[in-house]
């Protein structure tokens, strides 16, 4: 890992706290916050920029994917969600589905390197968080692919087409267990922090009529319900069996949802999961077209955390961000669920930068207003865009590195790191054993043990925390002036006690 100096004096968190607390539109930068990225690699529209098998090319790739992560390494940004499944084709070696055209160039052809395997390294190395992103059932968005795999998914009838998309047909036991299988490969064969699922579920606006591809399998299995309910509740299933997939394998692994930004109104689901309805006027588009239901997945409890898409400024008509960013958050809480925002910042490429920044920052300030019991955060949608607004979040908003928010219910780890030495610049421990990551504080000598505290019971305050390490080392640079603490910092993101440098 590089050397971290810290770069601060007393004066300087003085000033800077002094700075958040008075912010006239922010509110203060907290311990805990869900600081995410979107990586996608569907297209390249992100990474990479050039597909092929060759080295050059392989170096290239990464190289790319070094300078993203040490971007959001640089921003104090906690987590990154790297797409490794867009199309029924992936980022790793798999058993089970082929190598993705989006690495390759080919459909099926071996890159020569795991894409997923490196970058999970490349992020812990960083002390940065790495989610799996799964697209669950698309298949194809227009395209007739034809490897081996795809053949057998075609012989077998797994698919299910309307307009230009084409799934896995969620209605297949077969097909749900396959999306169980390849996240199992995930699950076991990676170090991952995360499993995030996106809104592709059944295709935009298939019909609910006799017509429909998958009218006679709907009749059936399920002829006491509505067709639209059997759809949602095949939705549910292979979510519930995901879940309890990854709680039977590594529990600590956290799985979640990034569904459209609307949902919840009286027509759909809000009454049915005893929810407020969502006071806006757009529609909830995603119960009726795709058949996506997060408030039932919250309210069974299916999944961790919610990262709805509120893809829409402050300012927007019909769906405007701050009301449904509070409406989603209230509904988290009473379910339960984590929320973290997901937010676009595709418009920064036109009209005024400077106002898209505002807004940023109004939608960040809205997310730390609005969250209960610390857990919020924000997802950013796309790696692409954060050179644009590096100075914003890295200088302000994000000043501190932060903690991603803890699952609260989870067994804690107590047991203290052990030998501390720093030299040379080099601090280090004996590791604990099943214990994959620590937490690294530096206080300064003129502030006490006590006075270091956070005042809400969070252990250290968080204006201390200078890192995450994946390792029992952290390089600390040779500045002198500072008292350093480590803690065991589990899967579930709770802190064990401190233990201080003596």
């Amino acid at each position: 890992m590089k050397s971290i100096v810290p770069l601060f004096s007393l004066k300087n968190i003085v000033l800077s706290l002094l700075f958040m607390s008075m912010a006239a539109s922010v509110a203060a930068s907290p311990k805990r916050e869900m600081r995410g990225v979107w990586i996608a690699t569907v297209w390249g529209i992100d990474w990479p920029s050039k597909q092929g098998v060759t080295e050059n090319i392989r170096r290239q790739q990464q190289q790319q994917l070094s300078d993203i992560l040490d971007r959001c390494k640089q921003m104090n940004l906690t987590t990154v969600c790297f797409q490794v499944r867009g199309m029924a084709d992936v980022m790793f070696r798999s058993e089970l589905e082929p190598w993705s055209s989006f690495v390759s160039g080919k459909r099926g052809t071996d890159p020569g390197w795991d894409p997923l395997e490196w970058v999970t390294a490349e992020c812990h190395r960083r002390g940065l968080e790495c989610y799996a992103w799964v697209n669950p059932f698309r298949w194809s968005s227009g395209t007739d692919y034809n490897s081996p795999q795809d053949k057998k998914w075609k012989d077998n009838g797994w698919l299910l087409s309307h307009g230009k998309y084409t799934v896995f047909n969620p209605g297949l036991e077969e097909a749900r267990q396959h999306i169980v299988d390849i996240c199992r490969e995930i699950v076991e064969g990676y170090d991952i922090d995360g499993l995030i699922f996106d809104d592709y579920f059944y295709p935009n606006r298939i019909p609910e009529t006799s017509d429909a591809p998958d009218y006679h399998l709907y009749r059936n299995e399920s002829p006491w319900m509505t067709f639209g309910d059997w759809r949602r509740a095949n939705i549910h299933k292979a979510i519930a069996d995901v879940k309890s997939m990854i709680s039977d394998t590594k529990p600590y692994v956290r799985f979640g949802i990034s569904p459209a930004g609307v949902a919840g109104k009286d027509e759909t689901s809000a009454a049915k999961w005893g929810a407020e309805c969502v006071n806006v006027k757009a529609s909830d588009w995603q119960y009726k077209e795709i058949y996506s239901d997060p408030l039932g997945m919250m309210y069974q409890g299916t999944v961790d955390f919610v990262s709805p898409q509120i893809y829409w400024p402050t300012t927007h008509d019909t769906a405007p961000y701050i009301p449904l960013a509070k409406w989603w958050y209230s509904t988290a809480n009473m379910y339960g669920s984590h929320l973290y925002t997901s937010v676009t910042l595709e418009r920064i490429n036109t009209g005024s930068l400077a106002e898209h920044r505002r807004d940023l920052e109004r939608q960040i300030d809205c997310n730390r207003r609005s969250n209960i019991d610390g857990n919020q955060g924000i997802m950013i949608y796309s790696a692409k865009f954060l050179p644009k607004v590096s100075h914003t979040l890295s200088g302000e908003l994000f000043a501190y590195p932060s903690l991603t928010p803890a699952i609260k219910s989870a067994e804690e780890t107590t047991e203290q790191p052990r030998n501390l030495k720093l030299r040379h610049g080099s601090l280090s421990w004996h590791p604990i054993n099943g214990v994959r990551r620590y937490t690294v504080y530096a206080v300064p000598d003129e502030v006490s043990i006590l006075e270091a505290m956070d005042e809400n019971g969070d252990g250290i305050d968080g204006a201390f925390l200078i890192g995450v390490t994946y390792d029992p080392r952290y390089e600390v640079g040779t500045e002198k002036g500072y008292r350093y603490a480590v803690c065991a910092y589990s899967g579930f993101s709770t802190e064990g006690t401190p233990a201080w440098l003596d």
